[in-house]
C-alpha cells in the first residue's frame, strides 16, 4: 500500500537549522556531500505511483497530510529521491520540486533507521470499510 519507503542514513549537519523554518529536504545516498549537509539522506525507492493531495506521509514517528504537491516533486523523488517538504499547509505549491504538509509537531527528533513512507490514505480508508463489510 505505500507509493514510497525508504530508510533514513544519515541526517545532514544542518537539518536542524531548515526544520526550524518548516522545510525539511529529502534526498538518496547519490546526493553529493555538500547536499547531503543539508539533507535527511535515505536509502531510495522505488515511487509506485504519484504522491498527491491527501497522501499521507510519515517520517519515523510523525504523520502528516498532503496539502499540495509541485509539478516537478514527483519526478524528483523518482529519479533522485529528492523531496522539499514543507510544513505550512498550504494549499497550492510555492515551488516545483516542494511538497506540503500539515499536522503535527516538527519532526526534530528524526534518526538513523527511522522510515520514510508516503502512502495513499484514501486507498487505506476504503480497505479497512471494505474489509469491516465483509466481517475480517
Amino acid at each position: 500500500m505505500a507509493k514510497y519507503k525508504a530508510a533514513i542514513i544519515e541526517i545532514g549537519v544542518m537539518v536542524d537549522e531548515l526544520l526550524r523554518q518548516g522545510i525539511l529536504i529529502l534526498f538518496d545516498k547519490t546526493a553529493p556531500p555538500e547536499l547531503q549537509e543539508i539533507s535527511v539522506v535515505h536509502t531510495g525507492a522505488s515511487l509506485e505511483e504519484d504522491v498527491e493531495v491527501g497522501d499521507l506521509v510519515v517520517l519515523g514517528d510523525f504523520s502528516y497530510k498532503v496539502t499540495a504537491v509541485g509539478e516537478i516533486a514527483n519526478r524528483n523523488l523518482r529519479n533522485i529521491g529528492h523531496a522539499c517538504l514543507k510544513f505550512d499547509g498550504r494549499n497550492l505549491p510555492e515551488l516545483p520540486g516542494d511538497i506540503h504538509l500539515y499536522g503535527g509537531e516538527l519532526p526534530f527528533s528524526l534518526k538513523k533507521g527511522d522510515v520514510i513512507i508516503i502512502k495513499d490514505e484514501k486507498k487505506i480508508v476504503f480497505l479497512s470499510l471494505f474489509y469491516k463489510l465483509i466481517g475480517r
